[in-house]
């Protein structure tokens, strides 16, 4: 007896259904998927046990005949191709064949569709990936899909999702996706019964962005460059955040990620934004379709393009042009790592390029001619005037009150509040900090300082946040973070994943000093800051907060507390283009004696840069 064999369908159905089905928001979106593709203007989904219970979407689309409706339960069945050339002019969500009988295979699904030609309708239902039951049944037009007890035969699976709110959070991401790729269609989203979010049919797909980022101040920016086209809404740049989840991609109408595009959308702002923050937003990338290859994932969640560079190029150029007309940006610039040759934009490059997709020996495929600043990011600017400075880390009674709004008032300078260390040397030998000699403060960016040995340069923010962050961890492990409660509380709007994440990390926020408080499904207000981040807007910080632990490869939020701290640190720290008084700086070399220093921030850069005097008289022509 061989040891090759064939495997039954309900095991195959099951390896399909890991690769497709990963939580109740990946059924979800397959079906929405199917609706759109089956020509439906109104979708309503609905959801229970966020999606673990129930999973229902109901469509007013074209419907399926009985024949149909058996066939699409069963693997590789498919309306959406039928040769294999039709794989690279894909025009559909779905070609594949495979939602339907992997979803059946882990739940209890139940078909109901009908042709608005027939008389009758038809309900399939599968339990557990086993074969299909068919039976006539009274239907309106269009289709309804009811998932029931996901992953009920996979115990294993099941034990691996979120709670509730969590996993309602990612249904609803996927819901306004799907609402932003089809701006035409009105969809419904409902939990427990209870209608939550409603994206109503919209002209334009402007007006769709608009509908559901309608809180975020949105700037269109559009363009095209050889065959491909850009639509843009990105807000302004002081609304950027880190990370890149709130600035979603669709090519071709098509939700998915690339890092390269986003990156380039990002690069466009110019030096006003910093490496690592990315804008709020939705970008629109439209090209030929054989341009494109979609079959590359089992979720479709990624693309291949034919000249992926140029593609980047190309959204980096005509955003980069929109935003510094919109905003008064200085022009922007990209880097391909060596140096690239300016060439001249015509349209017999362009011609060249749609002929020939492999990259040409200048590295400027489409003829863009667009050379940048490094990816790793640039200084950020000097303000025009220097701003008040208050030091974070002052003393926990240092007095502090917020404005509506969420911008802290004017306060003193205040100095670090030392606790003298045990006498010990800085790392490497060198002296204390302390006995350093601050001469100057360069570019309000470093400060240097004169030692017994040579010259030392600090990176102010850097060595702000060293210090801010020691003393937020102490005082996390001590359970004594002090907190300032604020006057009015601050609503900061964010996504559902967002929402919920706060709902569930309750209180851990608590313990690092923050008082975040639900106020609706995509919404939570602050009401409360540790005291040492101060100079931190309360907004900003929550939003790069839930950036930083949602980005902790789904680490709970205190498994995370270190990367959180560290993000809280930053924000409530001296930054460059502040200017500090010799008593400030001072004051700043005298803190970094009493923390565990290592030479670099909490994200890694370092503080301090020694220039030893025989090194500078070699340099200067004395020795």
């Amino acid at each position: 007896m061989g040891f090759v064999r064939r495997l039954p369908d309900d095991l195959a159905n099951q390896i399909a259904a890991g690769e497709v089905v990963e939580r109740p928001a990946s059924v979800v979106k397959e079906l929405l998927e199917n609706a759109i593709d089956a020509g439906a203007t109104r979708v309503r989904v609905d959801i229970e046990a966020g999606g673990v219970g129930l999973v229902r979407v109901s469509d007013d689309g074209a419907g399926m005949s009985a024949e149909d409706a058996t066939l699409a339960v069963e693997r590789h069945a498919t309306s959406k191709i039928a040769r294999l050339d039709d794989l690279t002019h894909i025009g559909t969500y779905g070609f594949r064949g495979e939602a339907l009988p992997s979803i059946a295979s882990v739940s209890r699904l139940t078909l109901t569709t009908r042709l608005a030609a027939d008389d009758a309708g038809t309900l399939v239902t599968v339990e557990g990936g086993g074969p299909a039951v068919v039976r006539p049944t009274g239907s309106p037009p269009g289709t309804t899909v009811e998932v029931r007890d996901l992953f009920f035969n996979v115990p294993a699976r099941r034990k691996f999702l979120r709670q509730t709110a969590t996993e309602s959070a990612h249904v609803t991401d996927v819901v306004e996706a799907a609402a932003l790729a089809a701006p035409g269609l009105t969809v419904q989203l409902a939990r427990d019964g209870r209608i939550v979010r409603e994206w109503l049919r919209a002209g334009s797909r402007e007006e769709r962005a608009r509908a559901a980022l309608k809180d975020e101040p949105l700037t269109p920016c559009r363009g095209e460059r050889g065959p491909l086209s850009v639509e843009a809404f990105l807000s302004r740049p002081e609304r950027a955040r880190a990370g890149a989840t709130s600035l979603t991609l669709l090519v071709n109408d098509r939700v998915v990620r690339d890092r390269a595009v986003l990156r380039a959308a990002a690069q466009a702002y110019g030096s006003v934004l910093e490496s690592g923050r990315y804008p709020v937003g939705v970008l629109y990338v439209d090209l030929p379709r054989d341009r494109v290859d979609v079959n590359v994932h089992p979720q479709k969640a990624e693309v291949r393009f034919a000249d992926g560079r140029a593609v980047a190029d190309a959204v980096f150029r005509v955003l980069a042009d929109a935003l510094s007309g919109a905003f008064g940006l200085p022009p922007a610039q990209r880097w391909h790592g060596a140096q690239a040759r300016p060439t001249a934009i015509t349209k017999e490059s362009v011609r060249r390029a749609l002929d020939d997709p492999r990259p040409s020996a200048d590295g400027d495929p489409w003829g863009l001619g667009s050379v940048v600043t490094p990816a790793s990011g640039v200084a950020a600017p000097e303000p025009a005037t220097p701003s008040p400075l208050t030091i974070a880390g002052a003393s926990a009674d240092a007095p502090a009150s917020f404005a509506r709004g969420g911008a802290s008032s004017p306060a003193p300078p205040l100095p670090y509040a030392r606790v003298e260390p045990a006498p010990r040397a800085a790392e490497g030998g060198g002296p204390r900090f302390a006995n350093l000699t601050f001469v100057a403060q360069v570019r309000q960016t470093f400060l240097v300082c004169e030692g017994p040995d040579g010259l030392y340069v600090l990176d102010q923010h850097a060595a702000a946040e060293r210090v801010a962050f020691h003393r937020l961890r102490r005082a996390y492990a001590g359970r004594d973070v002090a907190t300032q409660t604020l006057l009015f509380p601050i609503s900061v709007e964010v996504t559902a994943a967002d929402a919920a994440l706060v709902e569930e990390e309750q209180d851990a926020f608590q313990r690092v000093g923050l008082d975040v408080r639900i106020a609706g499904p995509t919404r939570v207000s602050v009401h409360a800051v540790p005291k040492l981040l101060t100079r931190a807007t309360p907004e900003t910080l929550v939003r790069d907060l839930l950036a930083e632990a949602s980005r902790s490869g789904g680490r709970a939020f205190s498994d995370a507390v270190d990367l959180v701290l560290a993000t809280m640190a930053c924000h409530g720290s001296v930054r460059a283009g502040d200017k500090l008084t010799r008593e400030e700086a001072t004051a700043l070399l005298g803190a970094l004696d009493d923390v565990d220093f290592a030479g670099h921030c909490p994200h890694g850069r370092p503080i301090v840069t020694r220039m030893g005097w025989e090194e500078l008289e070699r340099k200067v022509g004395r020795r």
